[in-house]
């Protein structure tokens, strides 16, 4: 029997002059002798590209691709479904949040497919688009019945090791004829391959940032994955040279000058992603230190929804997020994951009817239908001055990747003011503290608070492995200990949880992240204590008194929840004031 959302997929790109009416009943035909999704069968008869499928169903249907490549899925999402549906239907699932599964399929317009997903698996699902050769991919890849997926991939892992190993050392006894990079020398492509594979490797492992060290005897190199570093393999301190030449190659810097920091960039393709790296060398002691950050352009847009706020914080987020005017602020350190929410909230308000302008440093992610500027101080490009020029452009809402100084703090508070939605950031430890920081940029405290309806504060925190998350019974004093700062009332005998480490999270006993969050939304009393100065602690004082949960407390809820460890919340959070 013909399924009845065919026949509607079908119109919908014959209406869109995609297809014609006698290649939609050919395809007909096909699906109900074979059982596959006319997606695939349209594909595999050429009548239609992937790729305008693809843009078909992001630009006119509005659903989102998911680049599989960038996915690192859990093995235990995996086994929500079936490895014979998921084959048959070509679909693989992505992620689980609380009872919506997310799955990647090639057709996410069919119904009876759907419908069967909820039957079978007895959740909500979420359809994203992706290609026929990366499901095919990540299915041989999570569904391998030989061999378990994290040996799979820590195999994968030491094979590139191990070739990264041979060609160091192939090189160890010719690192003089490669001190100068220039394509002339023969030996020079093994270097380039080695920087090269130090690169692709710690993409594929999901760094976001590389460390290349010199020392007096070796040069280590090293990966931010998950926020922490890890050593990754050490060379011979004779190949320093060469490599250190090599990437400022790639950066465009000057490979003479060895005495002063150097900043560039380079751009690399990996399995169809846009890599942009941001690479900085630092002279020290024993050599040119040499940092590049990894940029994913192409990366999966990660709805709101999805970024681990609490129930109750996402819903009051998403309230202040539609208002028409005001200025709402992220903070947090340095790869705290305020980007990541920036982008998440643009892309909830995000319609046709709204003029989005952003202007950042750099552009981490495309946005689509928003207009993105990237500054350029060489240029005489800044944030402020961007900022002026954007308020010309007619703008409904206006993001600036970071208030740094006093100028562009004004011009986006007085945007606030005039009618705009504005959204930035700010390097400061906690929610009540973007408050003094704008005191303190010799913003007036009434500005302060007319402008700002919202402060996010965030931190990134390690989640426990799936793989090899074990339950333990922590002592009776610390139970008592969580139930005295978080007001619970849990048993003596409750269950939390550990990694014990496996190959899956390299023995680490974490996978992936999530957010904390401190939700501060001014009231009355907040209002008044800013515009008297009052010191940070007592706006934080009343914004607990207003409902807010600090940093830290996010954090033990979460522990509570079984997504992370104490020692995790200890580690990226500073002890509360009572």
């Amino acid at each position: 029997m013909a399924r009845v959302e065919k026949k509607l997929l079908g119109q919908i790109l014959i209406n869109a002059s995609l297809i014609t009416e006698k290649q939609l009943e050919e395809s007909l035909k096909d699906q109900r002798k074979t059982g596959q999704t006319l997606g695939y069968i349209l594909i595999s008869k050429n009548y239609i590209s992937q790729q305008d499928l693809i843009n078909f169903f992001e630009s006119k249907l509005g659903i989102p691709y998911a680049n599989l490549t960038n996915y690192v899925i859990d093995p235990e999402i995996v086994k929500i479904v079936p490895y014979d549906i998921a084959s048959k239907y070509n679909l693989i699932p992505l992620l689980k949040v609380k009872n919506t599964l997310t799955i990647a399929m090639l057709d996410p317009l069919d119904s009876f497919v759907i419908d069967s997903l909820k039957y079978t698996t007895g959740c909500d699902i979420k359809p994203l688009v992706s290609t026929r050769e990366e499901i095919e991919k990540a299915l041989e890849l999570y569904y391998n019945v030989k061999k378990n997926v994290k040996a799979d991939i820590a195999a994968e892992s030491d094979a590139d090791l191990n070739e990264l190993q041979q060609i160091a050392n192939k090189l160890q006894g010719i690192p003089e004829a490669l001190t100068n990079i220039d394509g002339s020398s023969d030996n020079a492509a093994p270097v380039i391959k080695l920087v090269n594979l130090i690169i692709l490797k710690a993409i594929a492992d999901g760094a976001s940032d590389i460390h290349i060290e010199p020392s007096d005897k070796n040069l280590r190199t090293r990966y931010r994955i998950d926020g922490i570093l890890h050593e990754v393999m050490t060379l011979s301190k004779a190949l320093e040279p060469a490599v250190t030449s090599r990437i400022k190659v790639m950066a465009n810097m000057d490979i003479s000058e060895k005495r002063i920091p150097q900043d560039g960039r380079a751009e690399m393709k990996f399995q169809n992603r846009s890599i942009d790296l941001r690479i900085s060398s630092f002279p020290c002691v024993h050599g040119e230190k040499i940092v590049l950050r990894i940029l994913d352009k192409t990366g999966i847009m990660i709805p709101l929804e999805d970024l681990g706020f609490a129930p109750e914080v996402l819903e009051k987020f998403k309230m202040v997020i539609r208002k028409p005017n005001g200025i709402i602020l992220v903070t947090g350190p340095t790869g705290s994951g305020k980007s990541t929410t920036l982008y998440a909230s643009l892309d909830k308000i995000n319609s046709v009817d709204k003029n989005i302008v952003t202007i950042e440093d750099p552009v981490e992610y495309e946005l689509s239908v928003i207009n993105q500027s990237q500054v350029n101080v060489k240029a005489g490009f800044t944030f402020a001055g961007g900022l002026r020029s954007i308020l010309r452009q007619d703008p409904d809402i206006v993001m600036v990747g970071e208030i740094r100084d006093h100028e562009t703090a004004e011009i986006a508070i007085r945007a606030a003011l005039t009618g705009h939605l504005v959204f930035s950031t700010l390097h400061t430890n906690d929610a009540s503290g973007a408050v003094t920081r704008l005191i303190d940029m010799k913003i007036e405290p009434f500005l302060i608070s007319s402008s700002v309806i919202c402060v996010m504060a965030q931190r990134l925190i390690r989640k426990i492995c799936s793989g090899c998350k074990t339950a333990y019974v922590p002592s009776s004093q610390f139970i008592d200990k969580i139930n005295q700062l978080v007001e619970a009332n849990l048993p003596d005998n409750f269950e939390l949880y550990r990694g014990t480490g496996c190959a899956f999270c390299k023995h680490t006993g974490f996978k992936g992240r999530t957010t904390i969050n401190e939700l501060l939304v001014p009231n009355e009393k907040i209002h008044e204590a800013i515009v008297n100065r009052a010191p940070t602690s007592v706006i934080k004082k009343e914004a607990r008194k207003n409902g807010m949960k600090t940093l830290r407390e996010d954090g033990i809820y979460k522990v509570i929840e079984g997504l992370t460890t104490i020692e995790e919340v200890i580690r990226v959070t500073q002890v509360d004031d009572y």
